[in-house]
């Protein structure tokens, strides 16, 4: 039976995932800020009692994340797969964008990502699939900037080619440990961030990620994927 730690699971791609990841048969350990408000996990673990955990850790805290990672590895928790979901969004542009909630939107898109999988880099090599998603974005793509109707956003799509880097870069220096790294972009998805014109349901995105990852190996670490598989340029 699968273990999977996800990031940012009290809403949107994260709540989904938790959910599809439980129907599929897997233990999940869900985590979020706010556990006691997190209203949906917290009903989906009635219908799962035994297999879905809520814990309460902040990326924004590296102590939160350390308090968690001791935790669980004191608890004999290995993980097999982690999904660094958790994210925020500014749609502003560059003339508009403010300097500290760009900060902050590095914080949690970035460091937050950073923080994670080093905190339960042994976890992850305590587990048997020893495998990260760092859900990323098309907007992060330095070369398919421009292709799209999408302008501004400056804030979010430069963190999200940050944690791109941060995907190739982990990859490398995980290596030794066997563990796979890679980014995927879930599409545009009808989420509080996507907004309601979105091109796909939360429900049709998570299905086509998780259609494609079981196929992912150690040759594909360091990479960046689309939701349908295909391969995004840096």
């Amino acid at each position: 039976m699968k273990n999977v730690l996800i990031t940012g699971a009290s809403r949107g791609i994260g709540l989904e995932l938790s959910r599809q990841e439980l129907a599929a048969g897997s233990n999940v350990l869900a985590t979020c800020r706010n556990p006691e408000q997190a209203q949906c996990l917290r009903d989906l673990q009635v219908v799962y009692p035994k297999r879905l955990s809520i814990w309460k850790m902040d990326v924004e805290s590296e102590d939160s994340i350390q308090q968690l990672s001791a935790q669980l590895r004191t608890e004999g928790h290995a993980v097999d797969t982690l999904y660094n979901n958790a994210g925020i969004i500014d749609w502003s542009r560059i003339e508009d964008v403010d300097a500290a909630l760009m900060e902050r939107v590095y914080k949690v898109n970035v460091v937050g990502a950073l923080l994670v999988l080093r905190n339960f880099r042994k976890h992850l090599c305590a587990g048997n699939g020893k495998l990260v998603i760092n859900v990323s974005s098309r907007l992060g793509s330095i070369a398919l900037r421009g292709q799209s109707q999408l302008g501004g956003s400056i804030a979010y799509s430069a963190s999200k080619a940050a944690l791109n880097m941060l995907t190739k870069q982990a990859s490398i220096d995980f290596a030794e440990d066997h563990i796979s790294i890679i980014s995927i972009s879930p599409g545009w998805v009808r989420t509080d961030m996507g907004g309601s014109d979105a091109k796909y349901s939360v429900e049709e995105s998570v299905e086509r990620i998780l259609s494609n990852i079981g196929s992912f190996s150690i040759e594909n670490s360091g990479k960046f994927f689309g939701e349908n598989g295909e391969p995004l340029p840096w």
